[in-house]
Parts: C-alpha cells; structure tokens; sequence
C-alpha cells in the first residue's frame, strides 16, 4: 500500500493501476494482458488436484493479502453430473459461454456469476448462486449458455 499511494502522489496515476501493477506481481506473465475493463475472459488451469481437499491446502499456502487468494471458503460443493465431461467437452462448454456474452460487470457478470453458472452447470443443480450478497441481488442464472454453440444463436 505504501508504494501504491507513494506512486499515485508522484506521478497521478490512479490507484485502481497500481493495484493491478501489485495483482501483476503475483500472476503468470500469460494472466496479466490483454485487461479490458468491459470484456469478460476465461482463463482455464488443469490442476493437478484429484480431491477437493488437496486443492484447498494447496490454496492455503497462498492465503492472504499478499498472496493469491484472500479469505477462502467453500460455499459450494457437488459431485460433476454431466455425461459428456471430458477436457475438450469442458473446453466446448467454456467457450460456449464466453462467446454468447463477452461482456464484464462488476455487479451482474464477474467471477463471481461465471463460478456460480459453472458449478451449477456441472452439478446440475437450481439454487446456485454467487459468494457475494451484493452480485446475489442482481444474479440470473446462465448456465444455459454453457450448452449452446454461439454461431448458432441469433438475437
């Protein structure tokens, strides 16, 4: 924080930059461009996890502020339920959903309604629904576009 607003003072950058600069310092240099503050983008990583136990301490080692992931909970967990659930059939999946809404909003569609969509998509369950009370408010399920080729869709 210091730098950041030791930065912003200096040189009148908006602060909302150098939390992304600090966000940076933490990523892969393939999870750090393109950033367009309208568009959504997945970004999908095979972790080598096979239960969701080790997956969690994996991500508590990272846990914290200065780490990858702040505040870790479990709200959700399901067996996957679909038939066809192989990593080319999950890819499909992704990128049906992408291509039908490629737009971002921090209140309607962020990373809180796609993990929502998806887990209710791969669980085949109704009342899913994001992490956060403030994207629960606007929430409208979309797990349907996992299914559905985008070139076939007409609006």
């Amino acid at each position: 924080m210091a730098l950041e607003d030791a930065n912003a003072n200096r040189t009148g950058t908006p602060k909302r930059i150098h939390k992304r600069l600090a966000l940076c310092c933490l990523s892969t240099r393939e999870c750090i461009l393109p950033w367009k503050e309208t568009m959504s983008e997945i970004r999908v990583h095979d972790v080598p996890f096979p239960e969701v136990e080790s997956f969690l301490g994996y991500m508590k080692r990272y846990d914290g502020h200065s780490g990858r992931f702040v505040d870790i909970r479990r709200t959700f967990s399901h067996d996957v339920r679909l038939t066809y659930r192989s990593r080319r059939n999950v890819a499909t999946y992704l990128l049906n959903y992408i291509r039908r809404d490629r737009t971002y909003s921090e209140m309607r569609r962020n990373c809180q309604t796609f993990a929502a969509d998806l887990c209710g998509f791969l669980a085949g369950k109704k009342d899913v629904s994001p992490f956060h009370p403030v994207n629960q408010i606007s929430y409208t399920c979309q797990k349907h576009k996992f299914l559905y080729e985008s070139s076939a869709y007409r609006r």
